[in-house]
């Protein structure tokens, strides 16, 4: 359950290719990438539940809901037996996006920095979030907290087949689709940023 922005279009079952300008802006909001990564963390939701999770508004979540079903980013589920049709549940069109240039035209090339930027943040928040609770957690938790950096050397076609085996490795833990969960097992926030090394940091 990530967005990855990648060479190699449909890597794994269930990941979609974003290519259009309209759509990739779609992604660059904060909220709107939240409620993305909440459906496909944890499955169908309401507008209502998902103001929860992310301490806005219902009608704010709402709204943005509709965005994203107008880009064809999420879907109407079948709400509950007597629940209120008003506020049927959401949920996303797959279990990843593929963010992928169409041509270097200028504003396709500001979405494209836009919405990586946007989950870029997102993982700082994260990140920032376990590190202010640290303290908190269990012992056996803090020791399996991984923040690793590696200097590699590799060609293009090296670093999509590497990218691809991580993510067919991670694949079948993925929230959505695991089955048999241990009752040990909590959410992890698992990414991967690989890129070539900017020439002036080098």
């Amino acid at each position: 359950m990530s967005f990855t922005s990648r060479a190699n279009p449909g890597t794994g079952p269930g990941r979609v290719p974003i290519t259009d300008v309209r759509v990739l802006g779609a992604f660059a909001h904060p909220l709107r990438l939240r409620l993305l990564h909440h459906l496909m963390r944890t499955g169908p939701a309401t507008a209502s539940r998902c103001a929860e999770v992310t301490g806005d508004s219902a009608s704010n979540c709402s709204y943005h809901l509709r965005l994203l079903h107008r880009y064809g980013l999420v879907e109407r589920a079948e709400a509950e037996e007597g629940a209120d049709a008003r506020d049927r549940p959401w949920r996303a069109v797959a279990t990843g996006f593929d963010f992928l240039p169409d041509g270097d035209a200028p504003e396709t090339l500001a979405a494209h920095s836009a919405v990586v930027g946007a989950e870029l943040g997102e993982l700082t928040r994260l990140a920032r979030s376990f590190l202010a609770g640290f303290g908190s957690l269990d012992e056996p938790w803090q020791r399996a907290a991984v923040f690793d950096s590696y200097a590699l050397t590799l060609t293009p076609d090296e670093l999509v087949h590497l990218t691809s085996v991580i993510d067919l490795l991670v694949r079948p833990y993925i929230i959505a689709h695991r089955e048999q969960v241990p009752p040990e097992a909590s959410e992890i926030s698992f990414s991967v940023q690989a890129f070539r090394r900017p020439k002036e940091l080098s």
